[in-house]
């Protein structure tokens, strides 16, 4: 992925303000540490952390005018666009990208004073993030007010408790306001799951307080209960309060009895080598499988779930991947959408939204080339994208195109110029370096097989 722009001195013409930044911090590189003392090097790190508050600054500003010109120029486009692009600059999601827009357009005209602490190097972007959110109901008038007030202590605080202290004074200067916040939020409750490290995953639930208390205070009831040996329907097999409580949760929403299997399919991508032991010989058993989606999971723990699987039916798919085993062979369809088994490859070949750094789920299957343009309904010109990526490619002056097949590359051309590329992952996931056999350049249907477990 990379942008277009050097910042180069050409002749005589003077440096951009983008190219002074980009030398001063590849000058970075060049600062010795070794021979300084250990208060000099507490002394950089201190003065490094206030130069990240400046350059926050710096981008809220840039970010403020990028806006208005953009809606100065094409209102109708602006509020998605404008985030989008602020998102693929800054190499995070649009959802980010969005409200660091939101949050330049308050410390630019609502906070003066928590943009100057942020541009002295006083208080860090995460002070800034939760001081605008705490205010964000408040009149203009009173969000000042919260401002001017904290102005003296903000530098004392930790980002949290600069929020605590913003909401402190909100609910004081409009309590109505801060009501009305509440009540609208609950509007917003929703259950959200993301990856955590070691084959774990987060399933969050965002509810009102006074609900999701109630109950953790249940759950937690159940687990006594469980682990003194007190419930006659389950044990605790040497759990602890955690992870009945854990099991509990997951059991009651899924609405299964104790005991009872998942009845959900769960994609599992594993070489034929790593699951049976078969197939290229040079390849490794302990390639780690991969959750579209989720990520890498180790390969004992995957043929562990399989073995498990009991009382679940288990359904392998051949899937016929490229000779150095990276990609997945391409699959035409007729029909104008992307259905059935081309979608699921669509998922299976990009695993996230292609757009660089979103890394939010498959919603969409896509026309990289729109459709109403002539674009076909083909595996090769076929993106897994969020909802939010997918339309703002719609707006004026967006471009996608497909500038390589395998490994498969997308090129990205946003409405100021700019240019970024999206690699597909390999099938098994980043990380997977396939040797390649130079004795041997199989056709593609001679190729290695890797296996879809659907396990339900």
């Amino acid at each position: 992925m990379g942008t277009t722009g050097s910042g180069e001195v050409i002749g005589s013409v003077a440096p951009s303000p983008a190219g002074l930044v980009a030398t001063f911090r590849t000058s970075l590189a060049d600062v010795d540490v070794t021979v300084l003392t250990d208060g000099e090097r507490v002394d950089l790190i201190a003065e490094l952390e206030r130069l990240k508050g400046a350059a926050a600054a710096a981008q809220a500003r840039a970010t403020d005018a990028f806006r208005r010109s953009r809606e100065a120029a094409a209102p109708q486009d602006a509020a998605r666009s404008v985030g989008s692009q602020v998102a693929l600059a800054r190499r995070e999601s649009p959802t980010l990208g969005d409200r660091f827009v939101g949050l330049s357009r308050a410390l630019v005209h609502e906070l003066p004073a928590t943009m100057a602490a942020l541009t002295d190097g006083t208080v860090g972007e995460r002070h800034a993030v939760e001081v605008a959110r705490e205010t964000a109901t408040l009149t203009r008038q009173d969000r000042t007010e919260v401002d001017r007030r904290l102005a003296p202590v903000i530098g004392r605080l930790s980002p949290k408790a600069a929020g605590r202290a913003a909401r402190r004074v909100a609910t004081e200067l409009d309590a109505a306001s801060v009501l009305r916040r509440m009540e609208a939020a609950v509007a917003s409750r929703r259950v959200t799951v993301r990856p955590a490290p070691d084959g774990m995953a987060y399933l969050t639930v965002l509810g009102p307080l006074r609900d999701i208390v109630g109950a953790y205070a249940a759950l937690q009831a159940r687990a006594r209960t469980v682990v003194g040996g007190q419930c006659p329907d389950e044990p605790a097999d040497g759990r602890g309060a955690g992870a009945v409580m854990a099991d509990t949760a997951t059991r009651l929403m899924a609405g299964l009895a104790p005991g009872q299997v998942q009845p959900v399919e769960v994609q599992l991508v594993i070489s034929d080598r790593a699951l049976l032991g078969t197939g290229n010989p040079s390849s490794s058993v302990f390639t780690p499988a991969r959750i579209p989606g989720h990520g890498p999971v180790p390969a004992p723990i995957a043929r562990a779930w399989v073995r498990g699987a009991d009382n679940a039916s288990v359904w392998l798919r051949r899937l016929y991947t490229s000779p150095d085993g990276r990609d997945l062979v391409a699959m035409d369809s007729r029909r104008r959408l992307f259905t059935g088994l081309l979608r699921r490859m669509l998922v299976l070949r990009d695993d996230v939204c292609t757009t660089p750094w979103c890394d939010a789920p498959i919603v969409h299957a896509d026309h990289t080339h729109p459709a109403h343009d002539g674009g076909a309904t083909t595996y090769d010109n076929g993106s897994g994208t969020c909802a939010r990526c997918n339309h703002v490619k719609e707006t004026p002056d967006w471009s996608v195109a497909v500038v390589r097949d395998s490994p498969r590359e997308i090129e990205i051309h946003t409405p100021t110029g700019h240019t970024y590329r999206s690699l597909a992952p390999p099938l098994l996931g980043w990380g997977t370096d396939p040797p390649p056999d130079p004795g041997r350049h199989p056709s593609v249907l001679e190729s290695r097989l890797e296996a879809l477990l659907a396990i339900a």
